[in-house]
């Protein structure tokens, strides 16, 4: 157990390999860190509806010597409990009609992104995050895999490659388009799948393909039950609380940019000519508003 461990990450590494009744002691201790992190250990059990035996096999489990490291994990997160999407709806609408007003929801919202971003920075290990840079730099092709919300997170992903590189690209999550990005893929390529709860089967199918004819696969997920886990070169367990009813992406968002600038970086003097050559391109195609040109006038 090392310092930037969180018990979402070790959780997810073993989650595949656990008995029934150690994924439901697993579970709890994600979903309630708080308790777990701040009660004991017979407190707990009495609370989950497990035995004290249950997690401390958990704990041994998780490669951990006693239980007490798993309490000390909890507590270094922190992590707030989850609220379902309708519940949180329903808090949404009590805020709402309190006398604060609805400003109190912007500082509601705004607290908790940071509460999430501040967790991401505590427990990321950096040399993962060196790692995955490392196979992005040397990739053939990168390809991005996500659905749902999350295409949009992919999608401005792709829009920030295509400064630096010409080796990305968004697969549309349709099965056909899907099987056409893995068949030719190889332990050359890259590819990123973006997966957060509910998981969506298409993009989760084809990275597995893709990790089964050695692509280096990233997963980046908010849930250490995500099914692309097992297959994954490397993941990320990523906090997404939001007191409304939709997930925040802000930490998520954070990582992603934290990614893109190391590969800039990494590329070094071809990624500066690049970005160079496609700024002058946008510009002789007329990208950019030009106020020399408007004929405007202002009211």
């Amino acid at each position: 157990m090392t310092g930037n461990t969180s018990i979402k990450d070790l959780v997810a590494a073993h989650y595949g390999d656990l008995t029934e009744g150690l994924q439901q002691a697993a579970d709890y201790v994600v979903e309630q860190q708080i308790e777990v992190a701040t009660n004991s250990l017979r407190s707990v059990a009495a609370s989950s509806g497990l035995s004290p035996t249950t997690f401390s096999r958990l704990a041994r489990a998780l490669g951990l010597e006693k239980y007490e490291q798993v309490r000390q994990l909890c507590a270094q997160s922190l992590t707030p409990q989850t609220t379902s999407f309708s519940g949180k709806l329903g808090q949404l609408h009590a805020t709402a009609s309190q006398s604060t007003g609805v400003g109190a929801l912007f500082l509601h919202q705004a607290s908790e992104s940071i509460g999430n971003i501040e967790e991401l920075s505590r427990n990321l290990d950096v040399s993962r995050l060196v790692r995955v840079v490392k196979a992005l730099s040397e990739a053939r092709q990168v390809t991005l895999l996500a659905g749902s919300t999350s295409r949009g997170l992919a999608k401005y992903l792709e829009e920030m490659a295509g400064w630096i590189s010409d080796r990305w690209r968004l697969v549309d999550d349709q099965a056909a388009a899907l099987a056409r990005a893995v068949t030719d893929s190889s332990s050359d390529d890259v590819y990123i799948l973006i997966s957060k709860s509910l998981f969506l089967t298409a993009p989760i199918r084809a990275a597995e393909l893709a990790a089964e004819r050695g692509a280096f696969v990233l997963v980046l997920t908010d849930s250490h039950t995500c099914p692309a886990l097992p297959f994954a070169s490397e993941y990320f367990v990523l906090p997404t609380e939001s007191p409304h009813f939709f997930p925040s992406y802000a930490a998520t968002l954070v990582l992603l940019e934290a990614i893109m600038s190391m590969l800039a970086a990494q590329i070094g003097a071809p990624a500066q000519a690049r970005i160079e050559d496609v700024e002058a391109s946008s510009r002789s195609l007329g990208a950019y508003w030009d106020k020399a040109e408007s004929t405007r006038t202002p009211k």
